[in-house]
Parts: C-alpha cells; structure tokens; sequence
C-alpha cells in the first residue's frame, strides 16, 4: 500500500512540475505577441503607405503568417486600417496614440529655436533624431534661408543605429550590453570590428561623421543629446547636406557649434525625455491648447506643463 501512495504521489508531483512550465511558456508567448504587434506598428509606420503585407512582412523580418496576425488585431482595435489591395496604413488610433506621446509641446518649443539658429549658422538643414529600439528616427528639422540646395528633412524617417551620423553618434553612448545587441544584429561579423572601432573615435571626439551613408549624396555631422544623469544617449542633433557643399574640412568646422548646441538643448530634453523628467503628461486636448498657443484661445485660460529647465 506504501508502494502504491508513494508512486500516486510522485505521478502527481511530475504532472505539476509539467504543467508549470507550459504555463510560463504560455505566458511568454502572448507578451512576445504584443512585442510583435508593436514591432509590426513601428515597421509600418516607417514605410509608404499603404504597404502590401509582404513589404511589412519583409521589412519586420518577420514571417507572413504572423506580420498578418499582429495586423488583424492591430486593425481589430483601430490601430491599423485595412484598405483592400492596397495594403496596410496607420490607423487614427495610433496616431492619436503618437499625438500624446510625442513629439509634445515642450519637446518641440525647446528644440526648435535651437535647430533653427544652427541650420542658420551652418547653412545646412538640422536635424533631431530620437532613438526608437535599434533604430532612430528624425522627429523634427529646421531648414536654412536663401539654401536652394537645402536638404529636405523628412520627418518620421527612420535609419539603423548602426547607419548615418545621426545613429551611430546615438549608438556610441548608450549601454554597453545595447550596444553589442545592435552590432550583432545589424552588423554583418566582417563589419563587426570596423563599427565597434567607429564607435570608440565617436565617444573620444565627441561626434560622427558620414558620407553617402543613408543618402547618396548627402555628409554629414552628428553629436549626441546626453542625459545628465545617466550620461546615455536621449537622440542626435545632425547638420547634413551636398557633399559638395560639405567636403571633411566643412564638417569638422561645424564641430563646434553642433557640440555647443547639443550641450545647450541636452538638458532640456532630458526634462521631457530623461527618466528623471519633470514634464507632467496633459491629456490630448490640452496638449493640443497649449501647442496653439493662448492667441488661438483667447478665452481659455493657458495651463502650462510643470517643467524645470
């Protein structure tokens, strides 16, 4: 009888440490669907639209089966809409979504005089970029005056870190551990060394350089926005146009006023930004008030996001 309890007891402890595990995996497997989801958005987003469900497929480097499934229930809960043979397109909710969460008012009031003045100094377009997973992504940009030549800042343009002044100067400050997971996903191992050695002349010289390199053509400059208190990179200011127009010894003499620029703005990003930020978020329809301005309601009172420069 001893026999017979012990062994109905060990088949009993062998089926709960069997299921315990499927459970766990189960519940892996739905937080990757949503990570997925959310990759499918970002991918989506960085493309011309609509885009047919292979191009999505093929530039999230997922299989078509699942970029499919991360769409229907995108487009399930308004994120996404589905416009036949079309393809795919953002839907109003995630642009909605985009709208709360940035570029906000104090993002924007903070760095644009900034950009313009050295768009204005370089005679050069400006450009911000913010980092988003292994990529950056250019959220503003101010043009100089009487510069035919100019280049166009697309905003919601969307590069590698690995890629361009804009990324690599963001990628040489982050932490060591996200480093090395760019390198080895975008890197191919023969690039490996050169990029890792790119990066260490960005952290000692305190900016980037590129050529050609997103945009043939096109150099450019690039220095980090730091956190002050983590010291990690938040995004990039870069000064980008012709070749032509901007040889080497043009990109080094815009050195200086990128890395006074980037000092000055750092700070107040990371107010909006930084992990320590001060901003207190406001709803839609404030935020929206407040980006007009007080001239565009002259019967509301102005709120103000609490912010500490």
């Amino acid at each position: 009888m001893r026999t017979i309890l012990r062994s109905s007891r060990y088949r009993r402890q062998r089926k709960v440490q069997h299921l315990k595990p499927t459970r766990e995996r189960a519940g892996q497997v739905a937080e990757d669907g949503h990570v997925r989801a959310l990759r499918v958005l970002e991918t989506l987003a960085g493309m011309q639209q609509p885009a047919a469900l292979m191009a999505v497929a093929e530039r999230s480097g997922l299989p078509k089966t699942k970029t499919y499934r991360a769409l229907r229930d995108l487009q399930s809960h308004g994120y996404v809409d589905h416009v036949g043979r079309s393809g795919y397109r953002i839907g109003s909710r995630a642009v909605a979504l985009a709208s709360l969460i940035g570029p906000r008012p104090a993002l924007l009031q903070r760095a644009q005089p900034v950009l313009a003045r050295l768009a204005a100094q370089s005679a050069e377009t400006a450009t911000l970029h913010l980092r988003s997973g292994a990529h950056r992504v250019l959220v503003l940009g101010a043009e100089p005056p009487g510069n035919s030549a100019r280049r166009i800042a697309t905003i919601g343009e969307r590069s590698p870190l690995s890629s361009g002044c804009g990324g690599t100067a963001i990628l040489a400050f982050l932490p060591p551990s996200e480093v090395d997971d760019v390198i080895r996903t975008q890197a191919g191992s023969a690039l490996r060394p050169d990029l890792a050695e790119q990066l260490d002349r960005v952290r000692r010289e305190g900016y980037a350089t590129s050529r050609s390199a997103n945009h043939s053509g096109m150099n450019g400059i690039a220095a980090p926005l730091l956190d002050p208190d983590t010291g990690h990179a938040l995004g990039s200011i870069a000064i980008a146009g012709q070749e032509i127009r901007l040889p080497e010894p043009t990109l080094l003499r815009l050195a200086t006023p990128l890395l006074a620029a980037c000092a000055e703005l750092a700070p107040r990003l990371a107010t909006v930004l930084g992990p320590s930020s001060s901003v207190r978020l406001e709803s839609l329809d404030v935020t929206i008030q407040d980006f007009l301005g007080p001239q565009r309601h002259p019967g509301r009172a102005s709120r103000k996001e609490v912010v500490g420069d």
